[in-house]
């Protein structure tokens, strides 16, 4: 097959606008372009979108536009790329036309969905995929390419099931039961898509009977409901402001598609919930990169995404038309791609840490929100103007080659046209990618800190008052109960599929890694409705230190208050330093830390080394117990380090799992399949036994290392712990100068050895000396401070070279900073020199 960089021409040129005129969001598009070159105007994407003339009708434009946006341009026929995509699609378009009732009656379209005699819920889930595989259809007849491409028969057959489904089920006046989202989002979208499809083949009166019911069960898209006073947020903003849009096209409402442009920037209240906005709480983007949806979960990987991918697709639409968005906070979005968005894409897939409860749908793993992210970047690329174009284009670039396990395009919740970007980003020459990151950020507003060094990147789930615990909700994501209690992640290129070849069905879901919990048996969370259980305790959360290493801390008290521990993570260059502490339980049950699961195919676990001694374990080996180290073959090592409180036994296994995607979904529209999935495991096990006081752990992870690392930092560690307990948690590095240290409350000097610093109150403390410098930072995770002080004893240098505002040297003998903190455990920082 020819390789991508090789690939047609004509869709090069047709999609990325080589040869075209690219006009920046606001421009207008010259008078006089040749004839043959594709234009956009307003930011609308080179892809063969329809520029305006005085002489077009605008709506039949937009009509066109979105066609094209939903379809392609006609050109994925000739790209040897996409064959394979286009044949997946005529082949299920095939089946599904075939499992039609035809003509459609009661009761549905699909005998496996039926749409009358069943309860609210699945009436609503079954709807919502009935329109779902519509849509399918209508986009394989509308695609060249397709074997069903201009099919007057299927045309028919779609136009008989939309005439029963108006009549019979989604209709002006019916009673929206079961799920919301369906009435009001899901459905809404899907027949407004069907109607551009389809649009020379639906009559206009059942056209208009669709749009209708759209209208009457979202007539406003800054509301939810009917007559409510409950305000859109986020994503569900952003989807009902294209449906609007795209009814009003559809209907000649102009009135709509003015009110779909003002939603995104919620004219109506001032802009309390513009999408364009920065927040301080609840839904939304954050100024510190943070993107929160369902007001208390970390949600760019999914939400986050869909919100992106409204606002390119309506600017895009819409651009250059008289309902341009231009509003000029628009840049708030522009800015989030690198801001919010890139620092969780790895490789092309987008981390777990911010993806929620869609963590367990079957049908979208890490790369499938990786590839809407990716698709999303390209549609707003056109429009953004230098210097958001090339950036964009370069990080796009980038994830791409770099992903060389999974195509992220040809998915299936990602249509040609959109695979068309992919195939012409990655073919255009003129594109530098860009260089994998190597950077440590802190996102104080969603409890997160993203670790990408060059062999590995990390990121851990934490919880707090102000952060969930996980989602659960619509039965999804059944088993999730421990995934906000400091489930920590860990990507390498030895295993980029590692969460996503089925990973979650197979995991033991009380041994999540990086988690501690007792052993009390917990209930399937399959229900109707949604819930983001919030921990208990408010300290969540740390800082980055020149955007090279980084804290992060948890006060951890578990989901019925029998078990509480201190927990830190210490992000280095080459490591993970992991510490616990004061671990406590009255739960009656066993109480143990997952310092790893790591997950195999079956009959592929490479050799485990423990302490030094190379196995080639099996599950009928058991538990081996290791005093010192661990290393998995191809993969890292870990180094068991002593100190204050470590108490307990370590163990390392193999365990065979078996599970299956519908016990953690088993949603309506998203439900796994009840196959079997089996994977083998490398579980490392911290055991603390039965209702532990005072118990911990210490260890370090070492990713993607030859096993010598290992061996040479558990005879020798490069890290000392410096305090490990219910106050203070603390590492120093000495080759580096860096301490980095958790404060759990207010430390007076001699209370810990954490170089010998002393603080008022709570707080994340890193310390850096290098060459007569001496950097200071300081976070509050738990937020309950206005200013904090630190004293610092044996730091010579005491001059403020630089420094963040609120920062002052308080005293010099001993060394004393206060810093002034902001309420949202952002850090501030001061360098001193002698």
């Amino acid at each position: 097959m020819m390789s991508p960089l090789d690939m047609n021409r004509r869709a090069l040129l047709g999609l990325l606008g080589a040869g075209a005129l690219v006009v920046a969001a606001g421009e207008s598009a010259s008078a006089g372009t040749r004839q043959g070159a594709r234009t956009t105007t307003g930011g609308a994407l080179a892809m063969g979108l329809s520029p305006f003339a005085a002489t077009d009708d605008p709506l039949s434009v937009l009509i066109a536009r979105r066609r094209v946006m939903l379809a392609g341009d006609g050109s994925a026929a000739s790209v040897p790329e996409l064959a394979g995509v286009l044949s997946g699609m005529s082949t299920k378009a095939t089946d599904s036309w075939n499992a039609m009732v035809r003509p459609a009656a009661t009761p549905g379209i699909w005998a496996d969905l039926p749409l009358a005699g069943v309860s609210g819920t699945l009436l609503s889930g079954n709807m919502g995929v009935t329109f779902n595989r519509i849509f399918d259809l209508a986009l394989a007849y509308s695609t060249a390419g397709c074997a069903q491409h201009g099919d007057a028969a299927l045309a028919a057959d779609l136009v008989d099931a939309l005439t029963w489904l108006s009549a019979n089920v989604y209709k002006a006046g019916a009673s929206p039961v079961g799920n919301w989202w369906f009435w009001e989002i899901g459905v809404p979208r899907k027949a407004a898509d069907i109607c551009v499809l389809l649009h020379d083949v639906v009559p206009a009166d059942l056209r208009t009977a669709l749009m209708a019911a759209a209208r009457y069960f979202t007539p406003d898209p800054n509301w939810r409901g009917r007559g409510t006073s409950f305000a859109e947020t986020g994503a569900n903003r952003t989807d009902k402001a294209l449906s609007c849009a795209l009814r009003g096209i559809l209907d000649s409402r102009t009135d709509e598609i003015a009110l779909a442009r003002d939603a995104l920037s919620d004219t109506v209240r001032a802009g309390r919930n513009s999408v364009f906005g920065y927040v301080t709480s609840g839904d939304g983007f954050y100024a510190d990169g943070s993107f929160v949806q369902h007001t208390y979960l970390p949600y760019v990987g999914t939400y986050g995404v869909v919100t992106l991918g409204g606002i390119a697709e309506i600017l895009s639409l819409l651009g250059g038309s008289d309902w341009d968005v231009t509003d000029p906070k628009k840049s708030v979005i522009l800015d989030a791609v690198e801001a919010t968005y890139a620092p969780f894409v790895w490789n092309g897939r987008m981390m777990e840490a911010v993806r929620g409860r869609a963590v367990s749908r079957q049908g979208e793993p890490d790369f499938v929100d990786g590839a809407s992210a990716i698709t999303a970047i390209l549609l707003l690329a056109p429009g953004a103007g230098e210097p958001y174009r090339s950036r964009y284009l370069s990080l796009v670039k980038g994830w791409l080659l770099r992903c060389t396990d999974e195509k992220l395009y040809g998915l299936p919740t990602q249509t040609v046209a959109k695979s068309l970007l992919v195939t012409s980003a990655l073919a255009d020459s003129s594109i530098t990618p860009a260089d994998a990151p190597v950077y440590t950020r802190a996102f104080g507003d969603q409890d997160r800190l993203v670790h990408h060094r060059p062999n590995f990147s990390a990121v851990v789930n934490l919880s707090s008052k102000r952060i969930g615990r996980y989602e659960w909700g619509n039965k999804e994501n059944n088993l999730g109960w421990y995934q906000g209690d400091g489930l920590t992640f860990f990507y390498s290129s030895a295993d980029p599929a590692q969460y996503s070849a089925d990973f979650w069905p197979t995991i033991d879901p009380y041994r999540l890694p990086g988690t501690t919990v007792t052993a009390a048996p917990r209930a399937n969370g399959a229900a109707d409705g949604t819930g983001i259980p919030r921990a208990f305790q408010a300290f969540g959360g740390g800082l980055a230190l020149e955007e090279r290493w980084g804290i992060q801390g948890m006060d951890h008290l578990n989901f019925d208050k029998s078990l509480s521990a201190r927990k830190s993570w210490f992000f280095l260059d080459d490591k993970v330093v992991c510490l616990g502490a004061a671990i406590t339980s009255a739960s009656g049950f066993d109480v143990y830390t997952t310092v790893d699961n790591r997950s195999f195919a079956p009959g592929t676990v490479p050799n485990v080394r423990t302490d030094n001694r190379n196995r080639v374990l099996t599950a009928a080996d058991g538990a081996i117990t290791v005093k010192r180290n661990a290393h998995i073959m191809g993969h890292g090592g870990y180094v068991f380090l002593r100190g204050e409180n470590v108490s307990g036994t370590i163990d390392v296994q193999v365990v065979p799992r078996s599970g299956d995607w519908h016990s953690i979904n088993s949603g309506s529209d998203t439900g796994g399949t009840t196959d079997v999935k089996n994977r083998d495991y490398v579980t490392v096990t911290h055991h603390h036994g039965k209702d532990p006081s005072g118990g911990g752990y210490a260890y370090m992870v070492l990713p993607n290392v030859d096993h010598s690392v290992t061996f040479t930092e558990s005879d020798a560690p490069t890290v000392e712990v410096l305090a490990n307990n219910a106050q203070a948690q603390a590492i120093r590095v000495a080759s580096l100068g860096l301490t980095l240290a958790n404060f759990f409350q207010a430390t007076p000097a001699g209370q810990t050895p954490a170089s010998g610093a002393a603080v008022t109150g709570p707080c994340s403390l890193a310390v850096h000396t290098d060459s007569g410098r001496t950097t200071v930072a300081l976070s509050d995770p738990s937020r309950t401070q206005t200013t904090a002080q630190v004293v610092l004893a044996g730091v010579a240098e005491t001059t403020v070279i630089e420094g963040d505002d609120g920062v002052r040297v308080v005293s010099t003998s001993p060394l004393t900073l206060e810093f002034a903190l902001d309420g949202h455990g952002h850090a501030k920082r001061v360098v001193l020199g002698a």
